[in-house]
């Protein structure tokens, strides 16, 4: 009996042992294998969840670029525009989606530098996400009404100072990139004037040129047709740089505000613990895609000025921006209770 007993209990060990090293084994196979899976990625559509509203010029930026990459990829890339709370809701969907590359976010800095600054989000705009890679600016115009007796910054400057508290300006909603620009070119220019939120940045828009508000800045992609049409004036660009589409027409800076430089970027992240193969793929396309002349066509038509950076680069600007927005959005007093 003593015998059986030591023996079943060596032979009990030797299972153990085997089963131990069978899942080893298997753990190898499978970490082994997911870097030629990676390598061969993608395999089948891949999903670009944008926390954008569909058609805005934010949207547009992405579908530019997705529309490229499924021709140089092979797959669909299919664009699901996800707008809830926000946008959180799609940024949380994200950050929670398995990081094998096949659910992507195409966002700009509201979702991941404001938004998680105005309101608790389920997820960490930095932990959450890595960087894939930078596409787009969005520039920014400072407009007015044509009723409004401005025609340039300095103008809208005092006039704002000689009627503090009683000019309003339009967004498309708090902390949206209208609410930010303005946020920062009040706190620039020492004014204080009456935020009128409305339920995007196109109706924004109208309601501006409609005189329901003063003032609003908005991305040269939204209003260009109300400015060439004459229903709003346009007085200065937000960017450092000014727009090829209205050459003559200078930024805030060069009018009287100096330093001040605004522009909302976009661009692809996806769910932390990707692949770096997947990363790398994408990257090297988005930085091929933007050089595209026909790529550039459609950004410039549409108001869009490309801006290629890849993952590190883009993670270092996400960090800096969101830095930035914890300061523009707690002295504005954007914070949602």
């Amino acid at each position: 009996m003593l015998k059986h007993a030591i023996f079943m209990r060596m032979a009990g060990r030797d299972l153990a042992a085997a089963s131990a090293s069978a899942t080893l084994l298997a753990v190898a196979l499978a970490m082994a294998a997911a870097p030629a899976m990676a390598q061969d990625w993608p395999t089948h559509a891949v999903t670009v969840v944008t926390p954008l509203a569909a058609g805005s010029a934010a949207d547009v930026a992405i579908r530019v670029v997705t529309d490229k990459l499924t021709e140089s990829l092979g797959q669909s890339m299919i664009v699901d525009n996800q707008t809830g709370a926000s946008g959180a809701i799609g940024a949380d969907r994200v950050a929670r989606a398995t990081p094998d590359g096949y659910t992507l976010c195409g966002c700009n800095n509201t979702i991941l530098g404001v938004l998680p600054n105005v309101r608790k989000v389920p997820y960490d705009p930095v932990k959450s996400f890595r960087p894939i890679g930078m596409v787009a600016v969005l520039p920014t115009l400072l407009l007015v009404n044509p009723s409004l007796p401005v025609h340039n910054v300095k103008e809208l400057i005092a006039y704002a100072k000689e009627h503090p508290g009683k000019v309003t300006y339009s967004t498309g909603g708090v902390g949206s990139p209208q609410h930010i620009a303005m946020a920062e070119f009040e706190s620039a220019a020492g004014l204080q004037m009456r935020h009128i939120p409305y339920k995007g940045a196109s109706q924004a828009a109208v309601g501006l040129a409609a005189g329901e508000v003063d003032a609003m800045f908005c991305a040269v992609a939204t209003v260009l047709p109300l400015t060439k049409s004459g229903k709003l004036r346009a007085i200065a660009v937000a960017g450092a740089q000014r727009t090829p589409l209205l050459p003559d027409l200078p930024t805030v800076a060069e009018s009287g505000v100096p330093g001040y430089d605004y522009a909302s970027w976009i661009g692809m992240v996806a769910p932390k613990g990707v692949p770096d193969a997947v990363v790398n793929k994408i990257s090297t396309q988005l930085r091929a895609i933007l050089q595209d002349p026909a790529t550039l066509k459609r950004y410039a038509d549409q108001g869009i000025d490309p801006m290629f950076m890849g993952p590190d680069e883009m993670g270092r600007y996400m960090a800096q921006d969101y830095e930035r927005m914890v300061k523009v959005v707690h002295e504005s007093h954007m914070v949602e209770q």
